[in-house]
């Protein structure tokens, strides 16, 4: 910078040189000595002139710098914020895996669906096959005191954008099971709450009939689905001895599933 500088300064003092030889005058000063002011009045014009673009030019290297590191600063923001978000979407949280205190049940450890499954599934409803969203998924048995499991819990992940959507489908394919199943309790769905969270689904009216005695889903949000799968066994591994104390225990399961993560804060 200061090499550029003192070229600039020569160059013009060489052009004022030039420039000056058609009007130069001079004055006598002490000592006979004769000096040129109107030449050092244009060297002093030209270091000032010099000197104010080389402000100049810094100022604009330093002006763009500072927006260079702006726009770093914000474009690292914005990455920051897009990879949170992607992160808060597309993971299922723990409080919906980590229930552990079910009345006369024990959890197994949470099985994930593999990284290599099927993003869409496809299910059935009175207007055909549809399908629905699945970006990650979790299964948790509850197992009684016989080792049978009696629940199977299930969590799964729609994509964010498909969230709502996907909510007409699973209540639809829930219709639609419950219309084509024989010894139902109902012929609508079954609307239940507990502790804030609306449940939708179906059961049956006896217990000697069917593998599944029951299906049942909430929509907690985030893009969350939970299935509750109440399972039928032979009658030495039953840990219910009736429709009543089936529905009884069925019941409590998502009373307790529900008050546990309505209390959780990992969601």
């Amino acid at each position: 910078m200061e090499l550029k500088r003192q070229q600039q300064v020569t160059a013009c003092k060489r052009n004022s040189g030039h420039r000056g030889k058609l009007k130069h005058f001079r004055i006598l000063v002490h000592r006979g000595k004769l000096k040129d002011f109107g030449h050092q009045s244009r060297t002093d014009a030209c270091t000032r002139n010099v000197s104010t673009n080389t402000m100049t030019t810094h100022d604009t290297l330093n002006n763009r710098q500072n927006m260079k590191s702006k726009l770093r600063l914000l474009s690292t923001v914005i990455l920051t914020t897009l990879l949170l978000s992607f992160t808060s979407k597309n993971e299922i949280e723990q409080c919906y895996i980590s229930f552990k205190t079910a009345t006369n049940l024990t959890d197994a450890d949470p099985e994930r669906l593999p990284e290599t499954s099927e993003k869409v599934r496809i299910v059935k409803t009175d207007n055909g096959e549809v399908e629905v969203t699945r970006i990650d998924g979790y299964r948790v048995l509850y197992n009684n005191d016989k080792k049978a499991p009696f629940v199977n819990l299930k969590v799964e992940l729609s994509e964010n954008k498909s969230y709502k959507k996907d909510q007409k489908h699973f209540i639809d394919n829930l219709k639609y099971l419950n219309s084509h199943s024989q010894n139902m309790e109902t012929k609508d769905l079954i609307q239940l709450e507990f502790n804030g969270y609306k449940v939708y689904g179906f059961s049956r009216a006896t217990i000697e009939t069917g593998s599944t005695l029951g299906t049942f889903v909430m929509f907690p949000g985030n893009g969350v689905t939970v299935y509750f799968y109440f399972n039928n066994m032979k009658p030495e591994y039953r840990n219910f001895e009736s429709v009543g104390d089936y529905k009884k225990q069925r019941d409590r399961f998502m009373d307790e599933y529900t008050k546990y993560l309505k209390a959780c804060k990992d969601k």
